[in-house]
């Protein structure tokens, strides 16, 4: 009976060791696998550093990307606003030159046109000037510029003889004589074509009276017109000066003379 118990007992014990035994190892295998998944899932903190710096190295890298994708874009905008500005200036700039080219030609088209006048003026001596209103002509009589002697007679047949230069020549004009400061008139109406200092005749004007026509008056002063001026017979165009020393002997006197188409004509033929 004693015996009986004691093989119970052993054998119940080395069952319970049995069990215990079985017991530990599966309780290790069970908190293992659990610990070391654990430990294999849960990153290391070197390798959190190292992935969260891999993360930003990305972010940084993506970063640097855009802004240099926004400088690209930008100089491109700013190349296409430029090029966009430099068409428009040379469109502008074209648009100018091509206005110059105009006005410029429309310039040269005035000045042809108007060439044609002044050479009319170069080239004919009379009638240079547009004498459409003036009507002179062989029939046409004239009044006396001033009143006074015939001192040196109209004559390009024969010489006449100058008292001062002592000497015979032909005159193309007359002297008549006048006081210093008398009022010269116009003997026809005209245009005045020119106003000229002569050494012999002085300050001397000439006037286009029309039809091929000119009067020209010399020994003169204080003019009451000017080059252009349209002058109404019998209107004063300036007064007699002192003579010059080409008529010291004659005495103070009018110069005037006529010619027709350039040609010295008789200025007595027009006069009553």
């Amino acid at each position: 009976m004693t015996k009986n118990r004691i093989v119970k007992y052993v054998a119940n014990t080395a069952l319970l060791a049995v069990l215990a035994a079985a017991g530990i190892g599966a309780y290790q295998i069970g908190t293992y696998t659990p610990e070391k998944k654990l430990q294999e899932e849960i990153p290391s903190d070197t390798e959190k550093d190292s992935e969260e710096i891999s993360m930003v190295d990305v972010d940084a890298s993506l970063v640097d990307s855009e802004i240099s994708d926004t400088m690209q874009n930008k100089n491109t905008e700013e190349e296409l606003g430029t090029s966009e500005k430099e068409e428009s200036l040379d469109t502008q700039m074209d648009s100018m030159q091509t206005n110059m080219e105009t006005k410029t030609s429309d310039t040269e088209k005035n000045t042809d046109t108007s060439l044609p006048v002044q050479e009319e003026v170069k080239d004919v001596s009379a009638g240079a000037v547009n004498t459409a209103k003036l009507n002179f002509s062989e029939d046409t009589l004239m009044e006396w510029p001033v009143h006074g002697n015939i001192l040196l007679d109209y004559n390009m047949d024969q010489t006449v003889y100058f008292p001062t230069l002592d000497q015979y020549k032909l005159s193309p004009a007359i002297a008549v004589q006048a006081a210093e400061g008398a009022p010269v008139t116009a003997a026809a109406r005209g245009t005045v074509y020119s106003i000229e200092e002569n050494p012999q005749t002085g300050t001397t004007l000439t006037m286009e009276l029309g039809g091929g026509y000119q009067a020209v008056y010399g020994q003169l002063k204080d003019l009451c017109v000017e080059e252009g001026d349209t002058i109404e017979e019998g209107c004063v165009l300036g007064y007699i000066n002192e003579t010059t020393k080409y008529y010291s002997k004659e005495g103070s006197n009018l110069y005037f003379a006529m010619k027709k188409d350039g040609k010295p004509i008789d200025p007595i033929a027009y006069l009553p």
